[in-house]
């Protein structure tokens, strides 16, 4: 890898502890996490920046509709459908 200019930051405790375990979770170090933090932040609008609760409330009412058609239209690839969306959790999330 190309060595990368470096900056240094602090962190509470509580940071930092939040911070080692999602990077040993994820199998990624603790700068790559940073790294894509700081990405995901600069590429927001500096005027609109992410609001977490309607992104909450829109995965939520897409996920109830999603729920009840599958419900009535096809209720019987429900169980291949979330071990579908078990499978896709892991692979590209690292969730279990």
């Amino acid at each position: 890898m190309t060595k990368l200019p470096r900056a240094n930051i602090r962190l509470t405790p509580e940071l930092e502890r939040r911070l080692a375990d999602a990077a040993r979770s994820r199998g990624r170090s603790r700068s790559e996490l940073i790294r894509t933090a700081i990405e995901v932040y600069l590429a927001s609008p500096a005027d609109r920046p992410a609001n977490a609760y309607r992104i909450a409330q829109t995965t939520e009412y897409m996920q109830l509709v999603a729920d009840m058609l599958v419900g009535r239209e096809m209720p019987d690839k429900r169980d291949a459908i979330l071990s579908a969306v078990a499978q896709r959790m892991e692979q590209f999330h690292g969730a279990k």
